[in-house]
């Protein structure tokens, strides 16, 4: 899930982000793209709050500096090499970020339509099947 980015407007808006972020302040903004489909669609208000590299844990939503972009995407895997995410509709992982490229945790999705999405089980039913369709496809080399 790509966050708005790639003009010189784009750029004030991340270093706006990123302040916002390290004075401990909430940010709340448009998302675009799908690649976090079906929990964050292209359009929906997604809030992201500060938070410590250690507080990090496999399954939460971040907001990072990649090659990319601003993208929001879930953390996969902590390695020493640094935190590897990768968009819920993907099948392949995104590189490796370090901890200083990750400006917050993605803490609620609102819809367009104003209606709060907080993650809850539906949430951690879509994870644990696409992580077993993935792990079958693994296996099965499909």
């Amino acid at each position: 899930m790509r966050m708005p980015g790639g003009s010189t407007a784009d750029g004030v808006f991340e270093a706006t982000l990123r302040h916002l972020l390290a004075s401990g302040h909430a940010a709340r903004f448009r998302a675009e793209g799908d690649s976090m489909h079906p929990v964050i669609r292209g359009g929906d208000y997604v809030q992201v709050v500060p938070c410590a590299a250690s507080e990090l844990k496999r399954g939460d939503i971040i907001l990072a500096a990649t090659v990319r972009g601003l993208t929001a995407h879930r953390i996969v895997r902590i390695t020493p090499r640094g935190i590897v995410t990768r968009g819920d509709n993907s099948l392949r992982s995104d590189p490796p970020v370090d901890a200083a490229s990750v400006l917050g945790r993605v803490a609620k999705v609102e819809e367009i339509t104003n209606h709060s999405r907080p993650f809850d089980k539906s949430v951690k039913i879509i994870r644990f099947t696409a992580t077993f369709i993935r792990r079958l496809r693994r296996r099965f080399q499909l």
